[in-house]
């Protein structure tokens, strides 16, 4: 495959899946640049970013802290107060972060043959055209629950709310298919589900099976 630009992973995966454990690895062992895009989502919402004065125009300064910044708390309680908000601040918020990561790709393609882009919502905020090929973090129900109560003492209650509020394979299968029908990319890979139900070693093994491949293609 011709390289243009750095070979570029997204990375998604519900609480409990390991998903962190994962990036962290790729980024030891492979030095893979890693761009986050929540971080970004974050970024621009600062004073002085892009969507600050639109966010504020929409839900109004009451949502400033006393240092002139978007409040996180008080934004979130706006926006779960009324629910066709939620539309309208994603509106503002993802077109930025996407102008934002394809310039970070851009520019660090000159230093790194591949890029991790790890976001929440990759399917639905349209980044297919981006990358190589998506990947899930995946694990159980059961043992994502086992390891919140564990780790971060979350209760049965809360980790039933968060999970379900979480797109599953299925969803990022079907996504994936959707765009494969409608795409004529020949440097688009697809869906690759990394199971992560047992230990550490066997998520690196089958990341290293991954990465495999991809280092194949880049060659």
């Amino acid at each position: 495959m011709k390289r243009n630009k750095a070979y570029t992973i997204g990375i998604t995966g519900g609480v409990g899946s390991g998903k962190s454990l994962a990036l962290d690895y790729l980024k030891l062992k492979y030095n893979c640049a890693l761009i986050k895009a929540d971080d970004i989502g974050n970024e621009v919402k600062l004073k002085g970013r892009e969507c600050y004065k639109d966010i504020i125009s929409l839900l109004g300064e009451d949502i400033l802290s006393e240092d002139g910044e978007i409040d996180k708390c008080k934004m979130a309680e706006k926006i779960f107060a009324d629910d066709s908000l939620v539309n309208k601040v994603n509106d503002i918020i993802h077109p930025a972060v996407r102008k934002v990561i394809e310039k970070e790709i851009e520019d660090l393609s000159d230093e790194y043959e591949i890029i991790i882009l790890e976001a929440a919502l990759l399917a639905e905020a349209g980044y297919f055209p981006i990358l190589n090929e998506l990947w899930e973090i995946s694990a159980d129900k059961e043992i994502r629950i086992k390891r919140l109560t564990e780790s971060r003492n979350y209760s049965l209650e809360k980790c039933e709310s968060i999970i379900s509020k979480q797109h599953d394979t299925e969803f990022y299968s079907e996504a994936d298919k959707n765009y494969r029908k409608s795409s004529q990319r020949n440097d688009y890979f697809g869906f690759r589900v990394i199971l992560n139900n047992t230990t550490k070693e066997d998520l690196y093994d089958q990341i290293d099976i991954a990465m495999e491949e991809v280092n194949e293609r880049i060659r």
